[in-house]
């Protein structure tokens, strides 16, 4: 059976190339080690609360980050993973 281990969520700062005045592309973002540059958005979402990207770094991690556009508050967290 596989188990997905979800990670929790911590605050971070981001980067984002903006068009029209919106945070429409995260281009990097802080974690404890330091600034990680996205190589690649690998899925896009909204719900009510949130903004969702699923990310790929430059060194190939999937990181998931959500944006509360309302109070402008980004968080990140490693991407799910399965065992």
């Amino acid at each position: 059976m596989t188990q997905i281990i979800m990670k929790p969520w911590n605050g971070t700062a981001v980067r984002c190339l903006a068009s029209s005045g919106a945070n429409e592309r995260p281009i990097s973002f802080l974690v404890e080690e330091g600034e990680i540059e996205v190589r690649t958005i690998l899925e896009s979402w909204r719900d009510l609360d949130y903004l969702y990207f699923k990310v790929e770094s430059e060194d190939g991690q999937a990181y998931d980050l959500r944006h509360r556009e309302f109070e402008d508050f980004w968080q990140v967290r490693e991407s799910a993973q399965r065992r």
